[in-house]
């Protein structure tokens, strides 16, 4: 009588496995989109603080910058939130932001060589009607273009 059981145990345990091929190639992987907390607290500030979170955020990683003339929210990479600045030097930084807000800041004109995304260039920033007098950068469209690595 319990012979039989035990036989028939192996057969129900193989039976119960699926197919354990990979889907296919044309079958797009589900792609997670984590929150990202420090870069929606960033979008939702007026165009003066997001140019003094982005300048604190550039100085503090060790790179030069006396003022953000002009910035932007670009994309989403990996898991990461990339903001492009503009400074008065001419000079673009990449802002990366981390889910866990974390920040990581590269030179735009290194994008290509460290396979990052290629910085584009930036609109002229809104008129900000509670920036104090003289704060605000002229909106100059020389400058704006992305340069690469080693070019004045």
């Amino acid at each position: 009588m319990w012979r039989p059981a035990l036989c028939a145990l192996p057969v129900l345990a193989l039976a119960g496995c699926g197919e354990t091929a990979a889907p296919p190639a044309n079958q797009a992987a589900a792609k997670v989109r984590m929150a990202n907390p420090g870069s929606d607290r960033l979008k939702a500030l007026s165009p003066l603080y997001q140019r003094i979170g982005l300048l604190r955020a550039i100085r503090s990683s060790g790179k030069r910058c006396r003022r953000v003339d002009r910035l932007g929210y670009q994309q989403q990479y990996e898991q990461l939130a990339m903001w492009v600045a503009l400074c008065d030097d001419g000079r673009h930084w990449s802002v990366f932001i981390a889910p866990s807000e974390d920040v990581q800041v590269r030179d735009c004109a290194q994008h290509a060589e460290l396979g990052l995304p290629v910085c584009r260039p930036l609109p002229p920033l809104p008129h900000d009607p509670h920036a104090p007098p003289g704060t605000e950068p002229a909106n100059q469209s020389e400058g704006n273009a992305v340069r690469p690595a080693g070019s004045s």
